[in-house]
């Protein structure tokens, strides 16, 4: 079975109310944009598309380098807080050492006569005044004489060299003394 398909009739319309065709053919060329304009128009409008995808391109460059500068910061940041993990110990250790000059610089400034003590320059560090001290320690101490044993008692010897015999060694352990206990007793009896 074939089905037709019925078309329906189109009139042409007719103006209305005494409107002529030329009144009609005018108010349609009244609607319509001179070519030269349509061109202008739709290039400013390519111009400007151009204009957009370009700073579109621009902005995605732009940020795409931003992202690749926050990556490198990033990664930079990473760098210097690992050498800063590294060098905190060392901080730490030189601190210590630090300290450790301050207590060896006011020892050695205590073996100095006060008298003598000002000539150490102010201005100098810690490490700059041990290093001045220890160039001109043999200045800044007083001479200590030698050791002669003066206001001893006895022979002098002080018991240096001398050995008990065995009948010496049985008194000193009858007497409740050592050997040498008993030798400086021995030395003040000779006195």
């Amino acid at each position: 079975m074939v089905t037709e398909v019925v078309q329906p009739e189109v009139q042409p319309v007719e103006p209305v109310s005494g409107e002529s065709s030329a009144e009609t053919e005018n108010a349609d060329n009244t609607h319509m944009i001179p070519k030269e304009r349509f061109d202008e128009v739709n290039s400013r409008m390519k111009e400007y598309e151009k204009q957009f995808k370009a700073a579109e391109k621009a902005l995605q460059e732009a940020q795409e380098a931003r992202l690749k500068e926050k990556e490198d910061y990033k990664e930079l940041y990473e760098q210097k807080m690992s050498e800063l993990s590294e060098l905190k110990p060392l901080a730490d250790q030189v601190e210590s050492y630090k300290e450790t000059m301050e207590r060896l610089l006011e020892a050695q400034i205590e073996e100095i006569p006060e008298e003598l003590q000002t000539l150490i320059p102010d201005e100098m560090t810690v490490k700059q005044k041990i290093d001045w001290i220890a160039k001109n320690k043999k200045l800044l101490l007083k001479p200590v004489g030698p050791d002669i044993g003066a206001g001893q008692r006895g022979s002098g010897a002080s018991g240096k060299g001398v050995v008990l015999d065995a009948e010496q060694k049985e008194v000193a352990r009858m007497f409740g003394y050592t050997d040498e206990e008993y030798i400086q007793y021995l030395d003040k009896e000779e006195a």
